[in-house]
């Protein structure tokens, strides 16, 4: 009924531990697929010897060269035998009732996508960082909760009809950043309906890497993203237009130091975005940042 999809890019350090919270599901109806994405540290021995420890089947595929995570994803889910797919990457855990409650939910709800609470922990020290659950207010306030990141689903938490993911052409392998929120932003613009379980059931690893951030790559990302969806009606005017102007301007800013042509780029995207050139140069006149070409 599932097909649990991994992808794995020099995972073989945290991927017994995912496995083995596959292993531990109280619903059994799964096959797993596992994609290393170029890496070659062990990752195919450790899947081996999981097959031969479940009943369910395992499959593993390896690219020759790494493509990252979004192409590895689909890779993964192109290959899924099943209608409904469950995204777990290689270094998150899942609580042994995940994928019960998730198809608990998908049967009770006429959704495409389902998905679980999750829990951030510091992948060091095992200590808690903070739960991820959409608020009934978001709940009832979707897809602009989504937009806003009000609502946040973590991938590692979602099962998804394969239909849907086909619908709206997979993940965006043009995003190396955000390409989740890209993702159900798409899927919501496609029709898509969103079910909550009600569970806490995703343990999501964040790594002391990720949260030093590559802070311009992100910024440059959600510009990316929120400029793709100006023409999206079910989001008020207004939020579309300040999310593509604020997130345009914090590009710009973060690239300014580093490569002022890019930075300038971002600004002139802002500019079109507010149609408003008065108030842009004011406020990168407090930026301590100027247009003019050199």
């Amino acid at each position: 009924m599932i097909s649990i999809c991994i992808p794995a890019y020099n995972a073989a350090q945290f991927l017994s531990k995912t496995l083995g919270t596959i292993q531990a599901q109280t619903f059994s109806e799964w096959e797993l697929i596992v994609v290393e994405d170029g890496s070659d540290d062990g990752t195919r021995l450790l899947v081996e010897k999981f097959a031969q420890m479940v009943s369910q089947s395992v499959r593993y595929f390896r690219h020759a060269e790494n493509q990252g995570l979004t192409a590895t994803r689909n890779t993964g889910i192109a290959a899924a035998e099943r209608e409904w797919i469950a995204i777990l990457d290689a270094d998150d855990l899942w609580e042994p009732e995940h994928l019960a409650r998730c198809v608990e939910t998908l049967s009770e709800r006429d959704c495409s996508l389902i998905h679980g609470g999750s829990v951030l922990f510091d992948s060091d020290s095992g200590c808690v960082l903070e739960e991820r659950a959409p608020s009934a207010a978001a709940l009832g306030d979707s897809p602009v909760s989504v937009f806003t990141q009000d609502y946040i689903i973590q991938p590692s938490s979602v099962v998804l009809r394969k239909s849907l993911w086909e619908q709206v052409g997979g993940f965006n392998t043009g995003f190396q950043h955000v390409e989740d929120l890209e993702m159900w932003l798409r899927c919501l613009r496609a029709g898509a309906r969103i079910g909550y379980s009600g569970h806490l059931t995703c343990r999501y690893r964040k790594h002391a890497a990720a949260m030093s951030g590559e802070s311009y790559a992100m910024a440059a990302a959600f510009a990316r993203v929120y400029a793709q969806h100006l023409d999206w009606e079910a989001i008020p005017w207004r939020l579309r237009k300040e999310r593509a102007y604020h997130s345009a301007m914090a590009a710009g800013r973060l690239a300014w130091r580093k490569n002022p042509k890019r930075a300038r780029g971002h600004f002139h995207e802002a500019w079109k975005i507010s149609r408003k050139p008065v108030a842009l140069a004011a406020a990168l006149s407090c930026a301590g940042v100027s247009l003019c070409r050199h």
